[in-house]
């Protein structure tokens, strides 16, 4: 839980020594928060009448919090020598951290938290709360609070690759936090991919429209239009070149096409296997990174190589492996990236 150092960007907010690098990370805090109950009532007590400063005795408040709660409390600022929004922070904070973190907890409290997580090389299909469908790729993660999921939001977190078909709500806004962007829709079927270490999070939008705002600029809003796919860098800023300096793009838009049997290759991977009859590696790449879950890099002088095959339940290694046999070639994986090289 986030809601100390919320508190601290609050205090700064209010007295406004906050930078702009902190009020971005602020807002991108409220937004990611599983729980939306804590930082309501975090608003709340911020925006209400607070004592005079001088009347405030944080070492009662303190004291009374081990008390009730029977657990040391951290002091997480020294009140003397911070300004004076950041002093009735800590003691805020102190009171927030009592509620939340060490009052006692409900022994149903787990079954507010759903956590549903795939092993590699597995796939999982899953019906949320609302109805909406979700196909959940390898090596991927969706959470969501069950407790307050649909009260005045729809939010999920998301780590990995996840295939959205969105029940139809607008009332209740369906929001996604995948790495660096948040994704708001209202109903309609997209992809999302945003693996940990990847460069890039992309969003595939089949049907419907998004909204996408990103960690690096959230206040500005992205729509997304149907059959348009959107890379958003994961880096905290804008990557810059090492030759002329110049930033490259937070984003990029580019339209998603369909393979001579229509098929999207960014959707493959839901597929049960994955056949491919005489393609290029430069067609075939993004089925492969999208089945496995990968980002692949491919020498110029591999692309026009040919493959044909049938994948069911193979590893990334056997494919490769398999594939050498009719084209021969080296290749790498590191993490979540393979190098192949003639």
């Amino acid at each position: 839980m986030n809601i100390e150092r919320i508190w601290v960007l609050l205090a700064k907010r209010k007295s406004g020594e906050a930078t702009d690098e902190e009020l971005a990370e602020l807002n991108d805090l409220l937004h990611r928060e599983a729980g939306n109950t804590e930082n309501e009532i975090v608003e709340k007590i911020w925006n209400a009448p607070l004592q005079p400063l001088n009347e405030i005795k944080p070492e009662d408040l303190w004291n009374k919090i081990e008390r009730s709660t029977g657990k040391t409390v951290a002091k997480p600022f020294d009140a003397g020598r911070i300004s004076t929004w950041l002093a009735a922070a800590a003691v805020v904070t102190a009171v927030i951290a009592g509620v939340f973190l060490l009052g006692p907890k409900k022994e149903n409290s787990v079954a507010f938290s759903q956590n549903i997580t795939t092993q590699p090389a597995s796939k999982k299909h899953l019906v949320l709360p609302d109805g909406t469908n979700v196909w959940l790729n390898g090596n991927s993660a969706l959470s969501y609070n069950d407790r307050v999921f649909g009260e005045r939001y729809r939010e999920v977190n998301l780590t990995g690759e996840a295939f959205f078909d969105v029940t139809k709500d607008a009332a209740h806004p369906f929001i996604i936090h995948a790495s660096s962007i948040n994704i708001t829709v209202k109903g309609t079927a997209f992809n999302v991919k945003a693996f940990p270490g990847q460069k890039n999070v992309e969003t595939s939008l089949v049907r419907g429209l998004v909204e996408i705002t990103t960690r690096q600029d959230p206040e500005r809003k992205i729509l997304l239009r149907p059959n348009e796919k959107i890379s958003v860098s994961a880096e905290k800023e804008p990557v810059k070149q090492a030759e002329n300096k110049t930033e490259q793009p937070l984003f990029i838009i580019t339209k998603l096409h369909t393979d001579e049997k229509d098929v999207l290759p960014e959707t493959v991977w839901m597929n049960s296997s994955l056949a491919f009859d005489n393609e290029s590696l430069e067609q075939l790449a993004p089925k492969l990174e999208s089945w496995f879950s990968v980002t692949l890099h491919v020498d110029e002088n591999m692309k026009e190589a040919h493959f044909t095959g049938t994948i069911t339940k193979e590893t990334l290694q056997q494919t490769l492996d398999a594939m050498k046999l009719s084209s021969p070639f080296g290749y790498e994986i590191k993490n979540n990236e393979v190098w192949i090289h003639k």
